[in-house]
This record gives C-alpha cells, sequence and structure tokens, in this order.
C-alpha cells in the first residue's frame, strides 16, 4: 500500500510542478497578454480538473513541457549570442506550434490501430519439431475510459491473421470503464491460438482487485499463471504476478524459476522487466514483458529509462532474450508521442536455425 501511495503522490507532484511550469512560461514569454497571471493558472487548474480533457491536457503538458524547454535553451542560446530580445517572440510562437502539431499528431497516434512487432528468437533447446512456434504477446492494453471494446476488436481481427500457436497476455489488460465484463470476454473469445491464452497480472490487475481481475481472463478463456509452471506443447511456460505491485522478493521469483528443467526450453512471462539477471541464472531462454510503455509520451520515456534497463525492445543477457513490448494500448492521455502501440508476434526458432532479425528488433 505504502509503495503505491509514494507512486501516486510522486506523480500528483510532479503533475502539479507541470501545471505551474506551463503557466509561469506563458507568462514569462508572453507579457502582453490581457489577462492577468491569476487568471492564466486559474485557468492552467480548470483545465487539469476536467474529466475526460484532464487526460489529453496532461499529454498536451508533456509535450508542451519537452518544447517549452527546448524554446528556453533556444533563448539562452540567443541572448549568449546578444539577440535576444528579438528571438524571443519567434521562440515562443514556435514553441506554440509544435506543441499544437505535435499534440494533434500524438492523438492521432493513440488511436491508431497498434502495430506488429514481427521478430524472430532462437530459443536454446527447442526441438526442431517446434521451429517456428509462434506467440502473440499482448500487454497493456488498459481498455477502460479512453481505450474503447473496439480497440480490443480490432487487435483480435489483427491476430488472427497471424494463426498463432499461443496468445501471451502480460498483463494490465483491463482498466475501469463502461465496457461489460460479458462485452469484454465476447470481444477476447476472437482472440484464438492453437495452444490457447495463458495470463499473468500487472500492476493494475491488483490495483482494481486481483480477483475481478481473474474472474475476467476465465471469462476471456485465458489461464492466468501465478509463480507457477506449465508445459504446452513441449515448451516450459512460467509465470508470475506482477512484481511490485504483487511484493514478490527475489528469492520467491528465485523459487518459482527454480522449478524449470534447464535441459527443455522455456518461456517467462512477468509483466515487469525486473530480475532479468535471476531468469538468465536460471536458464530461462525468453522473457516476455511489457510495462514501460516505451514511455508513451516523450520526453517521460527518459525518465522511464531511469528505473527500467530493460525498455523496449529485443535484448540479450547471455542465453536468454529478453523483449519488452511498448504495449497495445495507452494509460492516462489517449496519446503517444514518439511511440507507437504494438502487438508482438515472437517466432520461435530451433537453435540450429540462423536467426534473423526485423524492423523494430534490437
Amino acid at each position: 500500500m505504502f509503495h503505491v501511495l509514494g507512486f501516486l503522490s510522486l506523480v500528483i507532484l510532479v503533475y502539479l510542478g507541470m501545471q505551474y511550469y506551463v503557466a509561469f512560461w506563458v507568462i514569462r514569454s508572453f507579457p502582453g497578454l490581457p489577462v492577468s497571471p491569476l487568471a492564466v493558472r486559474l485557468t492552467v487548474l480548470v483545465l487539469a480538473l476536467l474529466a475526460l480533457v484532464m487526460y489529453v491536457w496532461t499529454g498536451v503538458l508533456l509535450i508542451w513541457v519537452f518544447w517549452a524547454a527546448c524554446g528556453d535553451l533556444a533563448f539562452l542560446s540567443a541572448s549568449l549570442a546578444g539577440f535576444g530580445s528579438r528571438a524571443k517572440p519567434i521562440i515562443a510562437w514556435t514553441v506554440l506550434a509544435a506543441v499544437g502539431l505535435s499534440s494533434l499528431h500524438a492523438l492521432w497516434n493513440g488511436q491508431r490501430l497498434p502495430r506488429v512487432a514481427r521478430l524472430e528468437v532462437t530459443l536454446p533447446n527447442l526441438p526442431g519439431r517446434l521451429d517456428g512456434f509462434t506467440i502473440v504477446q499482448i500487454s497493456d492494453l488498459h481498455l477502460g475510459v479512453t481505450v474503447p471494446l473496439s480497440r480490443l476488436e480490432d487487435i483480435a481481427s489483427s491476430v488472427d491473421k497471424l494463426h498463432p500457436d499461443l496468445i501471451a497476455l502480460t498483463g494490465d489488460f483491463v482498466d475501469p470503464g463502461p465496457a461489460t465484463e460479458e462485452a469484454i470476454a465476447k470481444a477476447a473469445s476472437r482472440l484464438h491460438a492453437r495452444h490457447g491464452k495463458l495470463a499473468v497480472l500487472g500492476n493494475h490487475e491488483f490495483y482494481h482487485g486481483v480477483e475481478n481481475a481473474l474472474s475476467l481472463f476465465r471469462k476471456c478463456g485465458a489461464r492466468v499463471l501465478r509463480d507457477e509452471v506449465i508445459e504446452v506443447a513441449g515448451i516450459q511456460i512460467v509465470g508470475i504476478d506482477d512484481i511490485m505491485a504483487g511484493r514478490l522478493t527475489r528469492d520467491e521469483v528465485s523459487a518459482t524459476l527454480s522449478k524449470l528443467d534447464p535441459a527443455k526450453p522455456s518461456v517467462f512471462l512477468s509483466h515487469q522487466p525486473r530480475f532479468v539477471d535471476l531468469a538468465s541464472e536460471k536458464g530461462v531462454g525468453l522473457m516476455l514483458s511489457g510495462h514501460t510503455h516505451q514511455g508513451q509520451i516523450f520526453p517521460f520515456g527518459l525518465l522511464a529509462r531511469l528505473s527500467y534497463r530493460y525498455f523496449h525492445g529485443l535484448y540479450r543477457r547471455g542465453t536468454t532474450s529478453i523483449y519488452v513490448t511498448s504495449g497495445a494500448g495507452h494509460w492516462g492521455p489517449p496519446m503517444r508521442f514518439l511511440t507507437r502501440a504494438e502487438v508482438a508476434a515472437i517466432v520461435l526458432r530451433s537453435p540450429d536455425r540462423q536467426e534473423r532479425d526485423y524492423p523494430g528488433q534490437r
């Protein structure tokens, strides 16, 4: 509970700080505005308190902070060169134009159908008969207020064309919203895979109720792995609860991973890309994670990178491959700036077949 409250307090403080930064920036950049500084501050705060507008305003705010900082650096450079007063209005209007265009693009980009990130991964100990086994990973959909049910329906249609062998739902699938469980389950039933659907709990499943999440996953036809190992078509699949929200210790994760047979191929489902070193030590072949959203709205990703070494894309540690997806939806602002939502299609290859790289793989 305390770590959740601490996180929320930090978010609120940063959020309010951004509000006042933008308010002061407007006052400084446009001193001739026919309004008082108090009116500007109140306008900013009113925008922040509106429901759906608040989500959009938060996204615009993140983008505005980025461009305002760029504008301030440009103004500083111009001032040092001796023509700051002449450059100031040009820089201010340029920043406003950049904020407007970037925000419109981010809104459009946030509503786009997730791209399919295709990659091939050599999985240690995978027998030749399973070469080509395909796992579709769907993570961080956050179906709810700003992510409509139609997005899940469109994703299901897209995934159906991939003919996957297994679908992995790696957490943060649903947030509170207008769609009923029955409607969500009906849409999710269109997600077809030869060996079914597996899921693990993300942090948002804990925030909104684990029992509700388990019930929903069952209705969607997915088996939830909670610190356990199962075998699917000769491949070991291990799944754990969200490490932070579930308060899993390193020893607890180690105990779960110790159940793996190192002589068999294995895939590790974990919402957060943490304890990667431990997964490598335990001989995990492939780890699938999400949670980071690739930062969702730049420059937030620069801060997220400080917490997550494995941030987005394909990495390797020893013989272990790690793929961290940017997520199929968004959280909060219905926007993505300099990032793209995705569904990952991972083709497993036997070690005797040379791996090939695909666009987006790194």
